[in-house]
């Protein structure tokens, strides 16, 4: 049975890339950690890969994140975390914002190919966006994050939007809510879009249907947090309280859902976690010379505060 590099590191108690950083000496690794790895090889008894080591000689050792908004706390997070990650095993990392622009989008990505990163990461992508085919196509290693993507090739770190949908639902239907909306952003996203349909099946599961008027809804439920907040000024502003008059859900739970003049009702997707395990199977990836082609599904919660409460008519 051939001995891989994922055997040494799990043996190691360590990840890939640093197994990858110890033989090839491509960033600094602590004595005892090192130390862990060599024992672990002998072991094992592992041959190191030529032609995956020629490969990790031949990498400019920079990551690529592409977000659409630099401003939304979510993919900031998710930035920041990949940049942690990539920066403990040498690695530069480039973000380039798109601004849900799907020009903007294929500028940026052509813009970091020509800086020959090794592996980008996708918090989103514009709706039927064939950027992360290119790429994979091109032998670019691929992750995407808080979405699912279809081609085996890619990595994958998402939620289950369905199971969210439906608490999201049980949560307003058990607060008496039956005429339930989706607050679209307008921005067309392959993670924005599938909550809608969401939305859609979990009413149905629950014998409704999604309010067809805005006017006419008790709650909304939104694409994501900023959205959330934007819509519960919009709403205070027309005179609708909130939730005494209707009910606001966001999704993510960033820091600000939570402050007390707000608190927001939402999503919490693990931001952090989700950047983390974005960032180490593209670096395990990369340090094999291989796709990520991987799934990684988290948890949500819904996490209730004070911009739901009990539909008006059931009061």
């Amino acid at each position: 049975m051939t001995v891989t590099m994922h055997d040494v590191a799990r043996r190691s108690g360590v990840s890939v890339a640093t197994v990858s950083n110890v033989l090839l000496g491509s960033a600094p690794v602590a004595d005892a950690t090192r130390q862990r790895v060599l024992a672990a090889i002998d072991e094992l008894g592992y041959r190191r890969n030529e032609v995956a080591r020629s490969l990790k000689r031949r990498t400019t050792q920079t990551l690529g994140v592409v977000i659409p908004d630099a401003l939304n706390p979510f993919n900031a997070t998710i930035a920041r975390e990949v940049e942690r990650r990539a920066h403990r095993d040498g690695f530069a990392v480039l973000v380039a914002e798109t601004e849900h622009d799907p020009a903007t989008e294929a500028d940026q990505v052509r813009a970091l190919v020509g800086r020959r990163v090794d592996g980008v990461i996708f918090p989103a992508v514009t709706a039927g966006s064939a950027i992360p085919a290119e790429l994979l196509d091109r032998g670019v290693p691929v992750v995407v994050v808080s979405f699912e993507g279809h081609d085996p090739r890619l990595g994958t770190v998402h939620v289950d939007e369905q199971a969210a949908m439906d608490r999201v639902v049980e949560h307003l239907a058990g607060l008496g809510h039956r005429r339930v909306a989706f607050a679209h952003s307008g921005a067309h996203e392959e993670w924005v879009d599938v909550r809608p349909q969401a939305l859609r099946r979990a009413l149905e599961r629950c014998g409704l249907a999604p309010a067809e008027l805005a006017d006419s809804a008790t709650a909304f439920c939104c694409p994501n947090d900023v959205v959330a907040i934007a819509l519960i000024d919009a709403l205070e502003a027309d005179g609708r309280r909130v939730p005494a008059d209707v009910s606001v859900v966001g999704f993510d739970d960033i820091p600000l859902a939570a402050h007390r003049r707000i608190a927001l009702t939402t999503v919490r997707q693990p931001a952090e976690l989700m950047g983390q395990l974005a960032a180490e199977m593209l670096l395990s990836a990369i340090a094999e010379g291989r796709h990520a082609a991987g799934r990684v599904e988290v948890e949500t919660e819904l996490v209730v505060r004070g911009s739901t409460g009990p539909a008006r008519e059931a009061a």
